[in-house]
């Protein structure tokens, strides 16, 4: 049911925002504010994930060391990603903001959410990558201890 879930959404999703869903479907790509994001279903046939994922750049390589060890700690706990997850393509050092969930019971208006947080997280680190922003101010994660 998964599969077709996703086809359904896919669907839905391209009339929500006034998108024409043959495109959608067969790119599996969506443009926002100049972002291209792709989107691609993995699982089988009755379960899945939807996974959505956008290229924010390539480090000069005079920053790679710095920009590799800021998104190792964005990553920490999700600190700075909302919820998604930074990576290197091992291929061609462009950094990725990727993330998944469930097929099942996402609608096309959340999946239209989801996105529109997706952007803007993915537009500040292309600026961040690029040397074009100070590096994020993360959130220091608290001390946990048991009182004995």
């Amino acid at each position: 049911m998964s599969l077709k879930t996703y086809i359904d959404l896919i669907e839905a999703f391209a009339a929500e925002v006034g998108l024409d869903a043959q495109a959608l479907a067969n790119t599996q790509e969506v443009v926002i504010d100049g972002l291209p994001i792709g989107l691609s279903y993995e699982g089988n046939e009755e379960f899945g994930d939807i996974l959505y994922f956008v290229e924010v750049g390539a480090p000069a390589e005079h920053r790679q060391a710095e920009v590799h060890q800021t998104l190792l700690k964005a990553n920490y706990l999700w600190a700075g990603t909302g919820g998604a997850t930074l990576g290197v393509h091992p291929d061609t050092g462009q950094v990725i903001l990727a993330g998944r969930c469930e097929v099942e019971g996402v609608t096309a208006s959340g999946l239209a959410l989801l996105l529109d947080a997706l952007t803007d997280t993915a537009r500040f680190w292309k600026g961040y990558v690029a040397d074009e922003l100070p590096p994020p101010a993360l959130a220091e994660q608290p001390a946990f201890a048991i009182r004995g």
